[in-house]
């Protein structure tokens, strides 16, 4: 009698843990492996230089083939407004320059890309071409509208106004004193979203009022106008101070590890210049990309170089990767590249009862996303689809880190009952009926994960089915489709090291999902059997 309780006490036990756990399984369609194909996202990736020179009157808007790019690196000539340039006087931005800047963002726009903005006053390697402090100045100013009105459309302002292709050299302005009087016109009037990149390290020091010697120990939060800063480097991998952008060049990037996670970087890889061992390899790249987490790099120059990593095969730690060529490494590297290692989503859920899903993301990218994106899951069945919104920040997905997040939300009041498809979609506008998918991001799985349609990647199914009447009047939800803001983010800081840190950013007070009545009831009547059960081997004895 004794072994025939014993018995029944272990399938009671593993029927209520199969009823405590049997509302959420992993998705085994979803292949949970990266693929090697390279595709675009946005503000990130090798940038196609487009070169606009303004004029008084006019003046063209970008072509139509350049403003389908993805990412546009716009090289924008003003000099004709310098009176070292007109040989005339310095003049303000005309109505019609500004005009044709600001349609050629709204243009850039329509095409489902964004740009990265660099002015300058000469783009030929000419020395002194700029106007007086003052009119520099002024023009900023005269820009930072049009900047604020169409800044979804600018991944990252290089502040250039200084020296030959705005590079902040070869200039007699190009003082430190005189960069942060621009800087500051610049952060002062643009939104604080926006991000603005200096030539070199010394430029943010000067500004930041430190040492450049003790960079690496500045920490910026973001509450403070410096956590907007960030560098951009067109001496990159040149030399062991990338063409004089780095002074102690260990130091510096120390700092760049932490700046460059919420502010981007990248430039033009150069020709090597290098007194010792060369930088400017797929090797070398492919360890310190990850510290400065550079995002993006001039698609045509240097070409040699480019060439080079397209002849070169990888032969990194990255097993993936062994045998592709240093090209499609660095492509699929640069800034951030997302995917998705794990999806639990419950099964079958009643109209009233919460969803409960459970993601990990690894983002195997060097650099992070730096623009904040809005984060939704959708809802779609048949032509029918629902929205809702989420406080995912995907800016927190780090680089070389695996992200694990949990989800509990509501289901949309009046939902109908059969099998629904779900999908996490981070765009920039998160309104699927009217964003025109405008800056959605693409996960990088193998596999058929990705809708191109709906803008989003495909996490699971749920089948769900009609409430039941509560006799007790139980209050449903209020059907106002919000999520329960339930996020556990769990974080390996180094994948290498298989060392994990929990980060807990959970915003309500329900930390768990909830496994449903059903579940509940029947761990109710398990525990109760078991009790009545070791009470009938008591009496025995």
């Amino acid at each position: 009698m004794k072994k025939i309780v014993i018995i029944i006490n272990i399938i009671i036990l593993i029927s209520v843990c199969i009823n405590i756990n049997n509302s959420k399984a992993a998705n085994k369609e979803i292949d949970y492996t990266e693929t090697l194909e390279t595709f675009n996202n946005p503000e990130r990736g090798f940038y196609t230089p487009v070169y606009i020179k303004y004029n008084e009157t006019n003046n063209k808007l970008i072509s139509e083939s350049d403003a389908k790019k993805n990412l546009i690196h716009l090289r924008l000539d003003i000099g004709a407004f310098s009176k070292a340039v007109n040989g005339k006087n310095d003049i303000e931005l005309t109505q019609n320059m500004l005009e044709s800047f600001e349609q050629t963002l709204k243009l850039i726009k329509s095409n489902g890309g964004t740009a990265i903005i660099r002015f300058a006053y000469t783009f030929e390697g000419e020395k002194n071409k700029e106007p007086s402090m003052e009119m520099l100045l002024t023009h900023i100013r005269q820009l930072c509208p049009i900047i604020t009105r169409n800044q979804e459309v600018i991944s990252y302002i290089e502040l250039g106004f200084f020296g030959s292709w705005g590079e902040m050299h070869s200039s007699d302005i190009c003082t430190q004193e005189n960069v942060k009087k621009a800087l500051d016109t610049m952060l002062e009037n643009t939104p604080k979203n926006i991000k603005i990149g200096v030539r070199q390290p010394q430029y943010y020091a000067y500004w930041a009022g430190i040492e450049r010697s003790k960079i690496n120990e500045n920490i910026t939060t973001p509450e403070m106008t410096s956590y907007r800063i960030g560098l951009y480097n067109d001496g990159y991998l040149g030399s062991e101070s990338d063409l004089g952008t780095f002074k102690n060049r260990e130091v510096e990037i120390q700092w760049l590890e932490k700046q460059a996670l919420h502010t981007l970087y990248g430039g033009e890889v150069v020709a090597n210049y290098a007194q010792g061992t060369p930088l400017n390899t797929v090797k070398y790249m492919s360890e310190e990309a990850f510290r400065t987490h550079t995002s993006y790099l001039n698609g045509i120059y240097n070409d040699k170089v480019i060439d080079s990593w397209k002849s070169e095969k990888y032969d990194g730690t990255d097993e993936l990767y062994k045998g592709q060529t240093g090209y499609t490494y660095i492509a699929n590297h640069l800034g951030y590249r997302f995917v998705l290692r794990k999806s639990s989503i419950s099964e079958t859920i009643k109209q009233n009862e919460k969803l409960s899903i459970e993601l990990n993301i690894e983002n195997v990218g060097f650099g992070n996303l730096v623009n904040n994106k809005i984060a939704t899951l959708i809802l779609s069945k048949d032509d029918k689809i629902y929205e809702i919104k989420t406080n995912l920040d995907a800016t927190k997905l780090n680089s070389k880190e695996i992200t694990k997040i949990k989800f509990d939300i509501e289901l949309p009041d009046g939902i109908e009952t059969g099998n629904w498809n779900v999908y996490l979609r981070i765009s920039q506008y998160g309104n699927i009926k009217n964003d025109n998918n405008y800056l959605c991001i693409r996960f990088a799985n193998n596999g058929d994960i990705w809708n191109k349609t709906l803008g989003a990647n495909y996490i699971g199914k749920i089948n769900i089915q009609e409430k039941e009447n509560i006799a007790n009047n139980e209050t449903e939800s209020d059907g106002n489709n919000n999520l329960n803001n339930d996020i556990l983010n769990e974080v390996t800081n180094n994948i290498n090291d298989n060392t994990q840190n929990k980060v807990d950013n959970t915003i309500s007070k329900n930390s768990y999902p909830k496994t449903g009545k059903n579940s509940i009831l029947m761990t109710g009547i398990g525990l109760i059997l078991i009790i009545i059960s070791w009470m009938i081997l008591y009496k025995k004895k």
